[in-house]
């Protein structure tokens, strides 16, 4: 199917995609809250008879967790194998008093879509599921297309990686996709080429083992509230550099024209503080914003506490002190073993008498990068080319997917990660929204895709 076809198509569809698209994001698929099991389990088998009609034949695979729906549907022979990627669990709807409608009754509003979940990812995912649906009923769907929908990645990687381990043969693909990713600021179409890996883990810093008064001990015992500030502080250099020793060996440095794509967009300064409420000043200042965010690692505080945190004061020496630390890794970067270096160089800096431990340590997963030369991406550049008058970007973004670091590695093919979303989406929080034009721009990207791949 070409360009126009899709369009008419989505037109005279476009009511019925909606309705549809409510129905699924009514489900609280919330998954990091136990009292939604229920909840996403009947998403999950919505998905499932949603697929069943398309042909595919449909499973659910039970986790530790919440289930994965995995679908298939053979293809002609000599033809590609592509693995789909999607989620159907959503972040908590908390705060509920800043919605202006609620989460979970979908409402659209000037040509947007407010729900939970509307953009991230069911509008997204759903936007492709129709693609789908429409290369088939056309007979336009020539690739063998196996579909991995998961229910806990807003949760995290563990309850799903064993079983996509055991789940290995299932997965084998030549393609990755994924519509879970972002366009650059500028609204143009965007290949997401790479993705940072991620770890994190606590720190506790523990001495005395009771809270004492700061007046008669305060100068006399190592204080672990300042100790962990000291020790947080020894991660970094003064010029934003990470301390830790071996941390950058490695690093795979980018090419000169994935830096000069990814410069291509750079991060205006006074956008970027109108969006977050500051100046992009932070890290190694020898690179570029965007290259900080795309081709570099970091490691950050995620959040700290110690002792009292109420009105007025509380004069006393804590016993404990807690951080929760992050960092995000770029390839040549092995995630367990940045974990354990980062580790040892906080054991080496603990003051004599208190005591670290480290507890919660995940290594979730290692940074991916693309390959600009390859034919997929050859492929996606010209369908974008075609869907929108902007010129295509290209973005290596600094947040992590788990999952997607881990699938092409088990599914043996490249991952194409090209998504729709925006800032004025509001993922994750109050009021998240998707637009129907950003849904048909998934739409004609999935299905002109997919269907453009032919013989190998």
């Amino acid at each position: 199917m070409n360009v126009a076809q899709l369009q008419a198509h989505f037109a005279a569809q476009q009511n019925r995609f909606v309705r549809e698209w409510q129905d699924f994001l009514r489900f609280p698929s919330v998954s990091t809250n136990p009292a939604k099991t229920e909840d996403c389990s009947a998403c999950a088998r919505w998905l499932m008879a949603h697929l069943e009609p398309m042909g595919f034949t449909t499973r659910l695979v039970p986790t530790s967790s919440h289930p994965l729906v995995f679908a298939e549907r053979a293809g002609k022979k000599n033809h590609p194998t592509v693995l789909f990627y999607g989620h159907y669990d959503v972040q908590p709807e908390d705060p509920v008093e800043l919605w202006k409608t609620p989460p979970f009754e979908p409402t659209l509003i000037n040509g947007r879509m407010y729900a939970r979940g509307a953009q991230d990812n069911k509008g997204q995912l759903f936007a492709a599921l129709k693609a789908i649906e429409t290369l088939v009923q056309s007979n336009a769907l020539n690739c063998t297309l196996k579909i991995l929908i998961e229910g806990d990645e807003e949760k995290g990687l563990t309850p799903v990686l064993p079983v996509l381990q055991m789940e290995k043969t299932a997965l084998k693909a030549d393609i990755v996709m994924a519509a879970d990713t972002s366009a650059v600021s500028s609204g143009a179409p965007t290949i997401t080429m790479g993705l940072r890996g991620i770890l994190t883990f606590t720190a506790t810093l523990s001495g005395p083992d009771h809270d004492l008064h700061s007046g008669v001990h305060g100068g006399r015992i190592p204080n672990p509230a300042n100790a962990l500030c000291r020790l947080i502080t020894s991660l970094h250099q003064d010029d934003g550099r990470v301390a830790v020793p071996g941390f950058y060996e490695g690093v795979h440095e980018p090419s000169v024209e994935e830096r000069a794509l990814a410069n291509a967009q750079p991060i205006d300064p006074a956008w970027y503080q109108s969006v977050t409420g500051v100046l992009p000043v932070g890290g190694e200042q020898q690179y570029t914003p965007v290259e900080r965010s795309g081709f570099r690692p970091a490691i950050d505080l995620n959040g700290i506490h110690s002792g009292y945190g109420g009105a007025g004061s509380k004069t006393i020496i804590a016993s404990r002190a807690m951080a929760k630390i992050s960092a995000r890794i770029v390839p040549g970067q092995d995630p367990v073993r940045i974990l354990q270096l980062i580790c040892d160089h906080l054991q080496k800096h603990v003051p004599p008498g208190l005591v670290l431990e480290i507890s919660e340590a995940v290594p979730g997963g290692p940074a991916i990068r693309g390959n600009l030369s390859s034919p997929a991406i050859t492929v996606a550049r010209q369908v974008l080319s075609e869907i929108s008058p902007l010129p295509t970007a290209f973005l290596w973004e600094g947040a992590s997917v788990p999952i997607l670091s881990h699938l092409p590695a088990l599914a043996g093919g490249e991952a194409i990660l090209v998504g729709f979303g925006s800032e004025q989406d509001n993922i994750h929080a109050p009021n998240e929204s998707y637009s129907i034009e950003q849904f048909r721009l998934g739409f004609l990207y999935t299905g002109l895709f997919l269907g453009r791949l032919g013989p190998r």
